[in-house]
C-alpha cells in the first residue's frame, strides 16, 4: 500500500515549526548587524539566533515500506537572551511563533525553541 502527502512549493507548512522539526544548523553565535549583536526594541533584552531546519515539503511511503522525503530548508530567528539548549539533529518546536513576508520572502521569528521528546509508538 502506498500513502503520499505533497505540500504545493509556493506554500509553506508552518504548523511543522510548532509541532516539531529537525533542526540543521543551531549557531553557536547570535546574528550580527554592522558588526555588533542584532537586538530589537520590540525582544529587549534578547538576541538573534537564527536556526535552520527542515520542512517536509512531499513525503511517499513506496512499496517495499521506505519512505521518500522532499525536505526545504527554512530559516526561522529566535530572540532569547542566551544561546538556545537544542542541538543540530534533534527534533525542536517553536513558541510564540510569529511569520512575515517582505517584497515576497516569507520569513519566521520566534519567541523561544524547545526539544521535542519523541515519544516510541508502541504497538
Amino acid at each position: 500500500m502506498s500513502s503520499k502527502t505533497v505540500i504545493p512549493s509556493y506554500l509553506t507548512p508552518a504548523y511543522q515549526l510548532v509541532a516539531g522539526v529537525r533542526a540543521l544548523s543551531v549557531p553557536e553565535a547570535p546574528e550580527e548587524r554592522d558588526g555588533r549583536e542584532k537586538e530589537s526594541p520590540f525582544f529587549p533584552g534578547c538576541k538573534a539566533w537564527k536556526i535552520q531546519v527542515a520542512l517536509t515539503m512531499s513525503e511517499e511511503e513506496v512499496d517495499n515500506g521506505a519512505v521518500e522525503r522532499e525536505i526545504r530548508r527554512q530559516a526561522v530567528t529566535v530572540w532569547v537572551p542566551t544561546r538556545p539548549t537544542i542541538y543540530e539533529g534533534e527534533k525542536i518546536r517553536f513558541i510564540g511563533l510569529m511569520a512575515g513576508a517582505v517584497d515576497g520572502t516569507l520569513f519566521f521569528q520566534a519567541q523561544g525553541v524547545e526539544s521535542v521528546e519523541e515519544i516510541e509508538n508502541l504497538d
